[in-house]
């Protein structure tokens, strides 16, 4: 809703030009429907950036007469989307890209590559869900943890050149056998 100053300052809606903020009363399309006190005139959206408004919505209009336009939106909640042909690129040569997610970030393709001189991920938690996962260190692989569970449905292998195992305590091994040798 428009304050009080801004309601005083419209001008009169049929001759003069106006440019202020403008809520959104209804949507229809790439028009939306503009509230003001004593007029609720149709505009077209005229943004660089596809927006597709929301009802209550605070935007930037412009008009005169029956020509209406929302040129920016200053407090909206509505979604935007961009929608390509074929392959988008987004690049920073020389600079970093960062994105910023309120309620949580998606990526959804059918292959997905990640490449980098160096990977961090820092989480509180990680769930991860796989039919069949291969994992290939060149060099040396390292967990530190402070408690280290696995449970396996099938067979467990295990083989290396030296297995060297110590515990500052027990260790049990529990089987119908044990083959050692």
């Amino acid at each position: 809703m428009l304050s009080q100053h801004e309601q005083h300052s419209l001008p009169a809606l049929d001759h003069s030009a106006y440019l202020g903020p403008a809520r959104v009363r209804d949507i229809a399309g790439r028009r939306v429907q503009l509230e003001f006190p004593d007029a609720l005139p149709w505009a077209d959206l005229a943004l660089g950036f596809p927006y597709q408004a929301a009802v209550g919505d605070t935007v930037l209009a412009i008009g005169q007469r029956g020509n209406w336009y929302v040129i920016g939106v200053l407090h909206g909640t509505g979604k935007v989307s961009f929608l390509v042909p074929g392959d988008f690129e987004v690049l920073a040569p020389k600079g970093r890209i960062k994105l910023v997610a309120g309620k949580g970030f998606e990526v959804k393709s059918p292959a997905a590559k990640i490449s980098a001189g160096k990977l961090e991920l820092v989480a509180h938690k990680v769930f991860e869900r796989f039919t069949d996962a291969t994992r290939w260190i060149k060099d040396r692989w390292q967990v530190r943890a402070g408690r280290v569970r696995a449970e396996i449905e099938g067979d467990y292998h295990l083989k290396a050149k030296t297995i060297s195992a110590r515990a500052d305590e027990d260790v049990k091994i529990d089987g119908e056998k044990i083959h050692l040798g």
